[in-house]
């Protein structure tokens, strides 16, 4: 749309006018924020140059500025501007008769483009007002006003119409809104990402929680109390998440806060907890509601107040609704670097030993995650019908919080929604749980059910930790549910078992590390470390079918020399032994031997193999089992957030017996 600073000073003169002309009326309660939208906040836009109303018919995910419905926002803001498809800023309206500087209108506009972690601008309008916020700033209720950068009257617009011009759009997509950023150091202490705040809320109510359960029961192992605070805590997370996306009534747990108070805490919250912890479980299966010991357990209310209080607004500056699977992903992957650890009357949340060895948990970029699954999943079903991708298994042997896995099933996800709308006789219309549904802007999705079988036929992990394994299940179960925006029917067992597809194991290690040792002399705390994990009797008949169809993932970076009680039984069982040897260089050989011929292999790794010593071997064996297509070398390039010095690369391999 073509516009001028001329033209938008006498689209703004006129409404002005109208507004004066009738102001009794426009900021009467009976005027709705809707009309004031219609009225006044779309025509301001439209004369900055904005395409608000689609005028040029793009599709969905083209057009530039996307209008939530009137009637019914749920929340999210009312117009998202977007330039070559990413939002640039938010916008959320509301009616004149509202004030603006209420701490509940602002926190809610800046919660939201601050959970995206990808948005950074948000203005608050009613026409009447014109306020602009750094949303980068983390919010805060009780300073709501920090991070404004600009607030109008609407008196002050025509001679503030050049600052207000630099919303045009012409001036955006120069960069307009970034120039308005303050540069100075107290602003940039104030800019905490949301994973950044998460994981640190996550960390402390692990803590918390730690403590008192182990007051409470003191009898719980170091392995029992990680298991029921993960499993308490993955719970309630889900419950919000599935509470902001209307998958399940809202303020669940907030209402049980509240009544608790109010009967002066003469009830046991955790009782009311375990009750709701059975409906969702006969609502959704899944395996995190399942039973489980963390429902024996006793626990102070006090202290779950205080967490779930955190998890509503206006405590809470999160929006579980914009918070995407990807991004728990990256907050859950360096939350399972640390572990409980009891220690006389004392608990601890300290750094794992292995990660300390590695220096740190580094989360494997979407980016890098998005590339290898294109390569590989996107190879394997490229020009397949759905009924045949039924058959393709795709494993992450060190899944970790589920970052690749949950990338493939976008994929899979996309290439259904795609194939299913273009051969709308192959999708399944059944009156409740048809294939496809109509998003609420009337562009096809796939429904949760049809989700269920992909991650039922379709993806498989293994990882050492018990925690991570929980995890990823969850992360995929919220990923099924990602786009639901209604309550879906009760006692359906909507998402399927995962404890065939997701299983807790040494990937590297099998059950013969015993054979020549006495069992009975071998602790369950041992047994417990090493997790030996027999992929005959995990996965059986994929085992059987040949082996999967596709490896990938990001494998983890441990030399060897610190684990030298496995030394023998890499030398025994691994043609890519070497004395001195990462761990990664295993994980590369057991990859290519649980693949089916012809299958697709690639993980990003570090890129030392390519030409030290202990690479030897490896390279060896990959030359005579695997096909190279492809090595993407970053050379000294920076992959790892906080991680300089790490070196990695992508090779692309497919497996294929060479001749001898």
């Amino acid at each position: 749309m073509t516009a001028s600073l001329a033209s938008f000073k006498t689209t703004v003169e006129k409404l002005i006018r109208r507004f004066e002309s009738d102001q009794t009326h426009y900021l009467s309660k009976s005027y709705s924020e809707a009309q004031a939208r219609v009225d006044f906040i779309t025509p301001f836009f439209k004369a900055l140059g904005w395409d608000v109303e689609n005028e040029g018919g793009l599709a969905h995910h083209a057009r530039e500025v996307v209008v939530e419905a009137a009637e019914d926002t749920r929340g999210r803001p009312d117009y998202g501007f977007r330039v070559s498809g990413q939002t640039k800023f938010f916008v959320e309206a509301k009616a004149p008769s509202e004030e603006l500087d209420t701490a509940k209108h602002i926190i809610q506009a800046k919660s939201y483009a601050w959970s995206t972690k990808q948005v950074f601008f948000v203005v608050l309008t009613d026409f009447e007002e014109f306020r602009f916020y750094d949303a980068s700033i983390l919010p805060d209720e009780r300073k709501p006003d920090e991070g404004l950068l600009l607030k109008l009257e609407y008196a002050a617009y025509l001679s503030n119409a050049e600052k207000l011009w630099e919303f045009s759009r012409e001036r955006v997509i120069g960069g307009s809104l970034e120039a308005w950023l303050p540069r100075d150091r107290r602003t940039q202490r104030l800019r905490i990402p949301v994973d950044t705040v998460f994981l640190d809320e996550m960390t402390g109510w692990r803590e918390e929680l730690a403590k008192n359960v182990y007051r409470n029961n003191p009898s719980l192992t170091a392995k029992q109390l990680n298991e029921v605070v993960q499993r308490l805590l993955d719970r309630i997370v889900f419950i919000r998440i599935a509470e902001d996306r209307r998958v399940i009534e809202k303020n669940q747990l907030r209402d049980v806060v509240e009544e608790w108070k109010a009967r002066g805490g003469k009830f046991h919250i955790f009782e009311w907890l375990n009750d709701l912890f059975h409906r969702i479980n006969e609502d959704f299966n899944g395996e995190i509601f399942k039973p489980h010991l963390s429902e024996e357990i006793k626990i102070d209310s006090d202290v779950l107040a205080r967490i779930i209080e955190r998890l509503y607004p206006p405590k809470s500056p999160y929006r579980f609704d914009v918070i995407g699977v990807e991004l728990l992903g990256s907050i859950y992957e360096r939350y399972l670097g640390k572990t409980i650890r009891p220690t006389g009357k004392q608990v601890r949340v300290e750094e794992k030993p292995e990660v300390r060895k590695a220096g740190g948990v580094y989360y494997t970029p979407q980016y890098v995650v998005d590339y290898i699954v294109k390569n590989t999943v996107g190879k394997l079903i490229e020009g397949k019908t759905p009924k045949q991708i039924e058959k393709i298994r795709i494993l992450d042997p060190a899944c970790g919080s589920g970052s690749f896995l949950i990338g493939a099933f976008q994929c899979l996800i996309d290439y259904h929604t795609r194939y299913l709308a273009e051969h709308p006789k192959e999708a399944q219309v059944h009156p409740l749980f048809p294939d496809l549904v109509k998003d609420e802007n009337g562009e096809p999705r796939l429904s949760v059910v049809r989700k269920a079988r992909i991650l039922k036929n379709n993806l498989f992990g293994v990882d050492i930790d018990p925690q991570a394994v929980e995890i990823t299940m969850m992360s995929l179960y919220l990923k099924a549910l990602e786009g639901e925006r209604s309550y879906l029917p009760p006692k359906q067992h909507i998402l399927p078992e995962l404890k065939y597809n997701i299983i807790c194991g040494n990937s590297l290690i099998g059950p013969d590390f015993y054979k020549d040792q006495q069992l009975s002399f071998i602790g369950d705390e041992e047994k417990f470390r090493v997790n030996v994990f027999d992929w005959q009797a995990g996965f059986p008949e994929i085992i059987k079918a040949g082996g999967f169809d596709s490896v990938i993932g990001n494998p983890p970076y441990v030399r060897q020399e610190s684990l030298f009680e496995f030394k023998d039984y890499f030398e025994k069982h691994y043609e890519s032994f070497d004395g001195v040897a990462d761990l990664y260089v295993y994980f590369m050989e057991k990859g290519i031997r649980l693949l089916r011929e012809g299958g697709y292999y690639s993980i990003i790794v570090s890129s030392s193999f390519l030409r030290t010593t202990f690479g030897v071997p490896l390279r060896a064996y990959l030359k005579k089992a695997a096909a190279i297509l492809r090595v993407v070398d970053f050379g000294g390039l920076a992959v790892f957030e906080n991680a300089k010095d790490t070196y990695v690369c992508i090779p692309l391999l497919r497996k294929r017996q060479q001749p001898e």
